[in-house]
């Protein structure tokens, strides 16, 4: 079953890899994440139909839980954000993947 978050502003930034989304605890909460990290399969700039099918471009990447994020922001490299069409917000879908790695979903909104 699929949960999300709530609306997050983006903070693209140049030290972030690809590979790499930072948000804060409570944010994970809402995705039902409780420990600090999660090797995600990392969705950005396709349709919710790719991303159902698991046929849009992804990569392998980890979710971190950061009490240094601010509540309400997500954080992750500007390639990344470009792929989102430089959105201002975005909503996080997470949904059980087949193998043992959950798909992440970046939304702009």
């Amino acid at each position: 079953m699929a949960k999300q978050t709530a609306e997050l502003s983006v903070l693209g930034d140049y030290s972030f890899d690809e590979k790499t989304i930072n948000i804060h605890p409570n944010d994970g909460y809402d995705l039902g994440l409780m420990t600090l990290s999660h090797v995600v399969r990392i969705f950005a700039g396709c349709t919710p139909e790719q991303f159902a099918d698991g046929s849009g471009a992804n990569v392998f990447g980890t979710l971190y839980l950061k009490n240094e994020c601010r509540i309400g922001t997500v954080e992750m490299s500007l390639k990344t954000a470009e792929k989102l069409g430089k959105a201002r917000k975005v909503r996080l879908v997470l949904v059980p993947g087949d193998d043992s790695y959950g798909k992440l979903l970046l939304q702009p909104l």
